[in-house]
């Protein structure tokens, strides 16, 4: 029976080398070799983005960029790519609407350049409400303020309506008449906008007039939005502009009202944190002036929720040797890259019970990760979720799902990592360039509102959008390093940045990985990576 069994194993694994092998060496068909762009640069960038998955490249553009003749300052593509319209450093080339590109190899595949530049316009008065409203194509601006703000007299603190480097000339008087006048002033400026006012700006020796409109309103004095932490809340509101209001709180269980004037003002908005609360709890909340109340917001703060095994003192292994970083085979929080190698019996991660980041008798062990070789690049990692199973569907890889139910709002992440990097030595495309440099490990933070766990599939290049596009995302850190710890733990804490701070998450994604591309079969073979004692903190 064990000769049947060594048979059958053996068996399995040739038939898998046997498969990928007709995949990429079928003489009767083309290899499946992507044509993609692996950099890509131009004059006035702020930032580029490649995205494979949609082949579209998106360039957010500095104010003053020209993007109607934007220079090429990088390019590149995987090997043997021939690219129409031919395009090199030093082209120019027009992004004011979107650029069509196609690369070939073996087939045509058709990309997207397209270009944004945003451009900052304000106008900020005295008991203004919120933001202007400005119109590009007539050059208008309309400001409204309190009603208890006088239009006679209305201080402008500051304006900027065209890019940077453009200059006001002037404020004009009588605007169309032969002898109107250009008034010059420094912010702040006190003008009579009872009528609407004219501004003459330049930019790059253009002039451009712009009107001005300043409206009352009525604004009342309420909490406009409430994001609760677990000890503290971001509380906004708004108000008529007179004198500012203090904002009082209570938890549910009490009828005293307690107070706080640490208020910021702009304009008619106000804002404060409120700290020292207490976690789970329901609390009433009102901006008061002068015995007038506006009306009561209620909120609850959050809990300090952890991720079970946060520590990585809990494992198990299967009857084939397969670690898994769990209780047992039915707790499944926390997965790993073992369940791809598992066929030819080599575990990427794997429990370490000697070096350990902290003495604490209640840290029994840490996760080692290291990248190596299972016929195909892997990486060691760590991430919350679970492994589905390899394919070699579009290629060889793996399907697995990312996240676990969590509804926590954590500030940041803390704990402890040990790294030793080695040299880049294996790189898929795009990531050719990255052979020769230093490998870097990486942890990542990810809080979402999905409603289920995201399917990722490394074969054909489906992956989470880590960008502020992805508008599932609620916060987001992540840590990247190439600096050898020297057989020592360093300790971390990752800053989560929230881009919904208003907003609860559902799911939460963390990820050790010891290299950074290692979804893209890139990395430095023998680097390692231990990590210990994670913990979410709270504010």
């Amino acid at each position: 029976m064990k000769n049947i069994r060594i048979f059958r194993y053996l068996l399995a694994v040739l038939s898998v080398i046997s498969l990928h092998s007709c995949l990429i060496e079928n003489d009767m068909s083309y290899p499946r070799v992507l044509a993609e762009f692996t950099a890509f640069g131009v004059d006035g960038q702020e930032s580029v983005t490649i995205n494979t998955q949609d082949r579209t490249i998106s360039v957010i553009l500095s104010e003053t960029a020209d993007i109607s003749a934007l220079k090429i300052t990088d390019i590149g593509f995987t090997d043997m790519v021939r690219c129409h319209p031919m395009l090199k450093p030093g082209d120019i080339i027009d992004l004011s609407e979107p650029l069509k590109v196609t690369l070939s190899i073996y087939q045509d595949y058709e990309w997207t350049i397209s270009a944004t530049q945003p451009i900052e316009r304000y106008v900020r008065c005295t008991g203004q409400v919120g933001d202007a409203e400005i119109d590009l194509q007539t050059h208008d601006a309309v400001v409204y303020v309190s009603k208890t703000q006088p239009l006679s007299s209305i201080t402008i603190e500051d304006m900027k309506l065209e890019p940077e480097t453009s200059v006001i000339l002037g404020y004009v008087e009588d605007a169309g008449a032969e002898d109107e006048t250009v008034n010059e002033f420094e912010f702040p400026l006190v003008l009579d906008c009872t009528l609407k006012r004219y501004f003459d700006i330049e930019y790059k020796g253009t002039v451009t007039r712009w009107s001005l409109n300043v409206f009352p309103q009525d604004v009342v004095m309420a909490v406009t939005s409430v994001a609760p932490w677990c000890y503290s809340a971001d509380i906004e509101g708004e108000f008529d502009g007179g004198t500012a209001p203090v904002l009082e709180y209570r938890p549910d269980s009490e009828e005293t009202w307690s107070r706080t004037d640490d208020i910021s003002v702009n304009g008619t908005a106000v804002s404060a944190r409120l700290t020292g609360l207490t976690e789970g709890t329901l609390y009433h909340v009102r901006f008061s002036r002068d015995g007038e109340t506006g009306k009561e917001v209620t909120f609850t703060t959050g809990t300090p929720d952890q991720i079970e095994n946060m520590g990585f003192d809990d494992w198990y292994q299967n009857s084939t040797g397969t670690w898994y970083p769990n209780l047992n085979e039915t707790v499944k929080i926390w997965d790993t890259a073992n369940g791809g190698t598992a066929l030819l019996r080599k575990n990427p991660t794997v429990p370490e019970y000697d070096f350990l980041a902290t003495d604490d008798q209640d840290n029994k062990a840490a996760a080692r990760l290291e990248s190596m070789n299972v016929a195909k690049f892997a990486a060691g990692n760590i991430y919350t979720g679970e492994f589905k199973n390899a394919t070699i569907s579009g290629g060889m890889g793996a399907i697995l799902n990312w996240g676990i139910p969590f509804t926590g709002r954590p500030s940041s992440l803390k704990g402890y990592y040990s790294y030793f990097p080695k040299t880049v030595d294996y790189a898929d495309p795009p990531y050719e360039s990255l052979k020769g440099t230093m490998d870097k490990c990486q942890i990542l933070v990810i809080l979402t509102d999905w409603s289920e766990p995201f399917t990722i599939n490394t074969a054909k290049g489906i992956f989470v959008d880590q960008t502020q596009a992805n508008k599932s995302i609620i916060a987001y850190g992540k840590l990247e390093s190439d600096e050898d710890t020297g057989g020592a733990y360093k300790e971390f804490t990752l800053p989560l940045e929230y881009w919904r701070p208003d907003a609860t998450p559902t799911y939460a994604v963390v990820v050790a990985c010891a290299s950074y591309k290692g979804d893209y079969f890139t990395g430095g073979l023998g680097s390692v990576m231990y990590v210990d004692e994670f913990e979410f903190v709270y504010e």
